[in-house]
C-alpha cells in the first residue's frame, strides 16, 4: 500500500527563493528566505509571496550561540550552507524550534550535520518531539543527524542561558489546535519576542535590505490581518489564551517601556473565557515583557509598528470571541498529514467571514470534556477525518460516538468532511452513521485527495459560508418580529430611504483562480480615477467573490446591457452549491489578460488588477487599476440598479 500511495503522490515542488543575513539588533540576526511566488495554501491569498525567518542569536563574544527555526524544504535554498558561509554552523549550540512540520524535517536533518559538536542541544515542544520521534523511527538519516544530539522537551517555565547574556532565554507555549506545537521565546537582554506564527505576515521582501517593517502601517497592515484572518481568527479562543500568557508591555525604545494597558483592554475582559478554555490551568497574570520588537516566522520584523499590530489583535481576538457567544460552529478534526487540517482551517475561514464564530477541536489533542462542552454550546458543527488503511483514526471514531450522543448536536446543521491517499472510506462512513442517525446535512461532504487545490480549498471556505449563512437564517427566524410586516417608509429611516436614491452600474464581476472560478453581480460601482484608469467595487465581507479578489487579483467587470440584464440576474441570483459555476450553462467567452470570463450579451467589459483594499464596515471596497477593455454594444445602454432603501441591495 505505501508503495503504492507514493506512486501516486504529486511530484515535490520546489519554490525560487533569495536568502540573506539581516540584522535584527547587536546580538540578532535574522535569516531571512523570500518567496515571490504564491504557494498553494489558504494563507497565502494575498498573491504576492511569503517569508520564512530564522534567528541566529549571537553571544557576548559575538559567535552564533542559538538558532531559531529552520525553514521548509520546499524552498530552493542551501539553508545549512548559508548558514557555514556566515560561519554560523560552527559555534551552534543551541537549536530551538517554535514549530515543526514534515517539511522542516529535512532542513533540520542538514542543519544539525553541519553543526555536529559535542554537547549540541536541540529544544522543542513536546508535540513537536513527538513527531520528530516518529519520523526519526522511519528515516535512517534523520536519525543519524540525531546522534549525539541533546534533544529536550520544552515546558513553560523552560530556560536557555546564553554565554554572556545577563538574563536566560524563556520559552512561552501558545498551541492551537493546528500548531499544537506552537512556542515562543523571550530575549529580556534584547528585548525580542519570537513570537512563531503570531504577528506574522505572509508578503514577499526579496531584495528587502532592512529587516524590520519600515514601510509602516499601511505597507504590511493587509497583510498582517489577512494572516489572522484565515489562521488565527478560527481558533480565536486559543489566541485569547496565549496573547494572555504573553502578557506584552510594548517598548517605545529599549530604554523606555510603555504599557498596553488601554490597548489591551478587550483581552482583559476575556478573564473568564481564558479560565473556561484552560480549566484554571492559566490562573493568574503572567509577567508582562518588555517587548521592543517581535520577530515572527513569516514577515518583517515588527518594531515600528508594535504598538498597533498587538493593539489590533486584542480587538480582533475579542471580536471573535464575542461572535463566537452569539453563534459558533464546532470544527472538529485529526489531520494526518496536514491536508485534512487545511481542509479545516478553509472552511473555518469561510464560516468566521460571514460573522459566525468558530471552535476548533483537533481532536487528536482535545480531551473528552473540551469536546462534549464545544458540542453542547454549538450552532453547528463539522466533523473531518484523514483515511488511513481504509478507516477514520481512533480519535475521530471516538468522537462521532459523542457526537451521537450529544443532544444538542442532533439539533443543529452538520457536515463532514476528509482527505485520503486511496479510497476515502472515513467520509462516507461518517456520512452514512450521521444521515442514519437523523443528523442534517447543510453542505455535501467535501472529499479531498492527496493536497487540496484551489478549487477545493474554495469548495470548502464556500461550504463554511453556506453552513454559517443557515445559522444566520435560523436566528433571524427565531428574533423575526412584526417589522417585516411594515412597509418600506415605516421601516426606513430618511437616510436610509435618500442614500437609496444612489444607483450604479449593474455589473458581473467574474475572476478564474487556477482551477476555481467565480461570478457575482455588482451594482456598487463606479469610476475612481483618470491616470491610471482605475474604479472601485464594493464587496460584502460574507460573498464568496471576497476571497478570490485580494490585491494582485486579476478580473473582469461586465457592464451588462439594458434590456438585456434579466437572463444574467436571474441566473446569478438563483441558489447555489459550494463552488458551484455561477456561469454555467450561459454562453460565455474568455479574456486573455485575465483569464476569467466575458459574457457577450455585455455592453461592455473591463479587465482590472485590485491595486488596494479598505475595510468599510460590513464591505471591503477594493480599487483596481483598467488595464484593458472593450465595448460590445455600442448602442447599447449601461444597466442600471434602482433601489427603493439602503438597506438591502
Amino acid at each position: 500500500m505505501a508503495e503504492r500511495l507514493a506512486a501516486m503522490a504529486p511530484p515535490e515542488t520546489k519554490y525560487a527563493a533569495d536568502i540573506a543575513v539581516l540584522p535584527v539588533s547587536k546580538r540578532v540576526d535574522v535569516v531571512r528566505v523570500s518567496c515571490s511566488d504564491r504557494l498553494p495554501e489558504v494563507e497565502y491569498n494575498q498573491r504576492h509571496g511569503t517569508t520564512t525567518n530564522a534567528y541566529l542569536l549571537k553571544s557576548g563574544a559575538g559567535a552564533c550561540e542559538a538558532l531559531i527555526d529552520v525553514p521548509s524544504k520546499v524552498f530552493d535554498v542551501d539553508f545549512a550552507g548559508q548558514l557555514q558561509a556566515a560561519g554560523a554552523a560552527a559555534s551552534l549550540r543551541h537549536i530551538i524550534i517554535t514549530r515543526l512540520t514534515p517539511e522542516r524535517l529535512p532542513v533540520l536533518a542538514r542543519v544539525l550535520e553541519a553543526a555536529r559538536k559535542e554537547g549540541l542541544q536541540l529544544l522543542l515542544s513536546n508535540p513537536a518531539l513527538q513527531l520528530l520521534n516518529e519520523r526519526a523511527a522511519a528515516d535512517e538519516g534523520l536519525a543519524a543527524a540525531l546522534r549525539g544530539v541533546r534533544v529536550e522537551p520544552l515546558n513553560r517555565g523552560s530556560e536557555v542561558q546564553l554565554e554572556g547574556a545577563a538574563a536566560a532565554l524563556r520559552f512561552v507555549p501558545i498551541p492551537t489546535p493546528r500548531w499544537p506545537d506552537l512556542v515562543a521565546v523571550y530575549s529580556e537582554d534584547d528585548n525580542i519576542l519570537f513570537s512563531s506564527n503570531f504577528f506574522s505576515a505572509h508578503t514577499s521582501l526579496a531584495g528587502a535590505g532592512a529587516a524590520a517593517d519600515g514601510g509602516g502601517w499601511d505597507a504590511y497592515a493587509a497583510d498582517w490581518r489577512n494572516y489572522f484572518d484565515c489562521m488565527l481568527a478560527p481558533v480565536a479562543r486559543q489566541v485569547a489564551t496565549a496573547l494572555d500568557r504573553l502578557n506584552i508591555n510594548a517598548m517605545r525604545s529599549p530604554e523606555a517601556a510603555g504599557g498596553l494597558a488601554q490597548v489591551l483592554a478587550p483581552l482583559r475582559r476575556l478573564t473568564a473565557l481564558v479560565h473556561e478554555l484552560t480549566l484554571g490551568a492559566d490562573d493568574g497574570v503572567a509577567e508582562p515583557l518588555a517587548v521592543a520588537a517581535v520577530a515572527p516566522m513569516h514577515g518583517p520584523v515588527v518594531r515600528q509598528c508594535l504598538t498597533e499590530l498587538v493593539g489590533r489583535y486584542a480587538d480582533w481576538t475579542a471580536a471573535q470571541v464575542e461572535a463566537a457567544g452569539q453563534a459558533a460552529v464546532a470544527v472538529l478534526y485529526a489531520s494526518a498529514y496536514g491536508n485534512t487540517a487545511s481542509l479545516a482551517q478553509a472552511i473555518s475561514r469561510g464560516i468566521t467571514k460571514a460573522g459566525v464564530g468558530v471552535e476548533t477541536l483537533n481532536l487528536e489533542q482535545a480531551g473528552q470534556d473540551e469536546l462534549e462542552a464545544a458540542l453542547d454550546r454549538c450552532s453547528g458543527f463539522v466533523l473531518g477525518s484523514p483515511t488511513l488503511g481504509g478507516h477514520m483514526p481512533t480519535q475521530v471514531q471516538t468522537a462521532l460516538g459523542t457526537i451521537l450522543r450529544n443532544n444538542n448536536a442532533k439539533r443543529v446543521p452538520c457536515s463532514v468532511f476528509g482527505s485520503f491517499g486511496w479510497s476515502g472510506e472515513a467520509v462516507d462512513k461518517m456520512e452514512q452513521r450521521l444521515k442514519d442517525a437523523g443528523f442534517r446535512f447543510v453542505f455535501d461532504p467535501v472529499r479531498c485527495k492527496f493536497k487540496p487545490t484551489q478549487q477545493t480549498l474554495q469548495l470548502c471556505e464556500e461550504s463554511g459560508l453556506d453552513m454559517a449563512q443557515e445559522i444566520k437564517r435560523a436566528q433571524k427566524r427565531r428574533d423575526r418580529v412584526a417589522a417585516d410586516k411594515l412597509s418600506v417608509a415605516e421601516m426606513a429611516s430618511g437616510k436610509a430611504l435618500a442614500l437609496g436614491r444612489v444607483v450604479g452600474s449593474l455589473c458581473v464581476v467574474t475572476a478564474k483562480d487556477g482551477d476555481a472560478q467565480g461570478a457575482m453581480l455588482a451594482s456598487w460601482v463606479s469610476q475612481a480615477s483618470f491616470d491610471p484608469p482605475g474604479l472601485t467595487i464594493a464587496v460584502k465581507r460574507d460573498r464568496a467573490m471576497e476571497s478570490m479578489l485580494p490585491i494582485g487579483a486579476s478580473f473582469n467587470l461586465n457592464i451588462l446591457a439594458e434590456g438585456k440584464e434579466r437572463a444574467v440576474m436571474k441566473q446569478l441570483l438563483k441558489p447555489f452549491k459550494p463552488a458551484e459555476d455561477r456561469l454555467a450553462g450561459m454562453e460565455v467567452e474568455v479574456a486573455e489578460g485575465t483569464g476569467a470570463a466575458i459574457i457577450p450579451t455585455a455592453a461592455a467589459y473591463v479587465e482590472c488588477t485590485v491595486a488596494s483594499r479598505m475595510e468599510a464596515g460590513d464591505h471591503y471596497v477594493v480599487y483596481a487599476s483598467v488595464s484593458n477593455g472593450k465595448v460590445l454594444d455600442a448602442a447599447a445602454q449601461s444597466a442600471v440598479h434602482y433601489r427603493r432603501i439602503s438597506t438591502t441591495y
